[in-house]
């Protein structure tokens, strides 16, 4: 759990104001990168003003998220750089290298240490191959739906071969965390890899911004795992209204949370043609959060089931400071980890997944269901899930269910190494072409 705390801060921590004397001109963007501790590579940018004397500074991941977090103290001179982030326990030293035109130090974090050195050369990201690119052998058009009984407007890309005649449709579905319609996450975009690779292979494609993001509306961080149906729901009703798709033909394709997202919908809706999930939960989500780990489902278990929010984060602090007694040294448990950590778990989106049964909605889809998970999936046990999404189905009477693991593949459906979170946007696959080719032949076995 602490070796993902800068990923997880970035994300989720605006910090307050800060100030210091400096001497040095070091206004502007800085660029570096450090290794995690399984040799993974991630980008850092540190960006400076001045407010008469005082420097102030924020930093991101751009790997990682683009929020930013600001800086608590920052300090420059001819020769050194260094700045504090409370928030997340991080302190940077470095010294001016005036042959590299670059600030050469570390960064300490809860006792860790890495390498970390900055100069005004953007390091660029990792190219990606899979990603699609211009010209492109099928029609793309920009499209705009509403969602009538939240009042959102969602914006998206609607793509489909480039031949007239109707077409089997795909809604992509996305996971946690607020998206954009490519799924980008760590510089790799799957979402737009996938609707490539099915509208050369005969289907039409209706993926979307998450709502907040793009030009779509409504308040993301306000908005559950039911608010989030009721925007797919919207997208088959807009698919439904297109002469260019086969009305009889639509399904979705869920990725991790979005799977639920399109569990629920397809439990709904007996016009579903099918649905595809990728690391999508088949147990309850504090099951599936905690595994064998008591202290943490005791945890998870405070925040769904005690309503009265003040006992429920008196109780959940007390819960939550024994799960990190047992990750490290009592001295570094600090009130901003247990804030951190109560304030993200506590999100609407959170909450209704930690409260989410896969097995009431699973009973009650009747349409073909292709659940897919990676053999190294760190994040989803795929056994166990998958084990989850065939015993539902069956429980309802529907026996049209295909679960297929696939070896060596990770989180993501990336072949990979160490298959965590650090790796994902190191390696170059952005999805494993084993993967889109099964979709692709399990779809045309439909139709």
């Amino acid at each position: 759990m602490f070796k993902y705390i800068v990923m997880t801060c970035l994300g989720i921590a605006l910090a307050g104001t800060s100030f210091s004397q400096s001497l040095h001109d070091a206004s502007g963007n800085w660029y570096g990168f450090f290794r995690t501790p399984q040799g993974n590579k991630q980008r850092l940018q540190v960006t400076f003003s001045y407010q008469g004397n005082v420097l102030k500074g924020q930093m991101k991941s751009p790997d990682v998220t683009q929020d930013v977090i600001n800086m608590d103290e920052a300090y420059a001179t001819d020769d050194s750089l260094k700045f504090s982030i409370k928030k997340i326990g991080l302190v940077y030293t470095g010294g001016w290298n005036s042959r590299n035109g670059r600030y050469e130090g570390y960064f300490e974090q809860l006792g860790n240490r890495a390498e970390l050195n900055f100069s005004r050369r953007e390091t660029e990201p990792t190219e990606h191959s899979q990603e699609p690119k211009p010209p492109f052998a099928y029609d793309i058009e920009e499209v705009k739906f509403v969602n009538t009984k939240d009042k959102v407007l969602l914006s998206g890309t609607f793509t489909k071969p480039g031949i007239k005649g109707t077409f089997p449709a795909i809604i992509m579905i996305s996971g946690e965390g607020q998206q954009d319609r490519d799924g980008e996450h760590l510089g790799h975009k799957p979402f737009a890899v996938i609707a490539d690779y099915f509208a050369k292979h005969g289907m039409a494609v209706l993926r979307f911004d998450d709502r907040g993001m793009g030009t779509s509306t409504g308040n993301y961080d306000s908005s559950d795992i039911y608010n989030f149906a009721e925007d797919v729901r919207a997208a088959v009703s807009f698919l439904r209204q297109r002469k260019d798709v086969d009305s009889n033909a639509i399904g979705m394709l869920g990725y991790s949370l979005g799977g639920a997202v399109g569990q629920i919908v397809a439990s709904t809706d007996n016009k579903i043609a099918f649905l595809m999930t990728m690391a999508a939960p088949g147990v309850d989500g504090r099951t599936e959060k905690a595994g064998d780990n008591k202290a943490f489902k005791d945890y998870l278990d405070i925040l769904v089931t005690e309503k009265d929010t003040v006992i429920r984060k008196k109780k959940a602090f007390a819960s939550l400071t024994n799960v990190y007694k047992q990750m490290a040294d009592t001295n570094r448990i600090q009130d901003w980890m247990l804030e951190t950590s109560y304030k993200a778990d506590t999100r609407p989106e959170v909450l209704s997944s930690l409260a989410y049964d896969p097995a009431i909605y699973l009973a009650k889809i009747k349409c073909p269901v292709l659940a897919m998970n990676g053999e190294k999936d760190l994040e989803v046990n795929a056994a166990q899930n998958l084990k989850g999404i065939e015993a539902g189905m069956l429980r309802g009477g529907n026996e049209t269910v295909t679960l297929r693991t696939f070896p060596g593949l990770n989180h993501q459906f990336q072949r990979c190494n160490s298959c965590t979170i650090e790796e994902y946007g190191t390696l170059d696959e952005t999805i494993n072409p084993a993967v889109l080719e099964f979709m692709v032949r399990w779809i045309q076995l439909l139709y």
